[in-house]
């Protein structure tokens, strides 16, 4: 089993959490989407696991969360 180390990108998204910053666009491996349009748009930050992100639309209270394995981010533009 190869170990991953995700510290960069746990950091990132922790300073995020605490900060309450609206991340506009999240692009993701492997995903559905066309090219050039990214999976998740206008999200927060609520939670940081580790080895994965919880991410909320911003304005929700708590509803559509999802989460992402670090090692399926792609892209993150804030």
């Amino acid at each position: 089993m190869a170990l991953v180390h995700f510290g960069l990108y746990r950091d990132f998204f922790i300073k995020y959490l605490r900060e309450q910053y609206v991340i506009a666009e999240v692009f993701l491996m492997n995903s559905n989407q066309p090219p050039g349009t990214p999976d998740l748009t206008g999200v927060r930050v609520v939670e940081v696991g580790g080895d994965f992100v919880v991410f909320s639309q911003a304005g929700s209270a708590g509803a559509g969360l999802y989460v992402v394995p670090l090692d399926k981010i792609l892209l993150v533009e804030l």
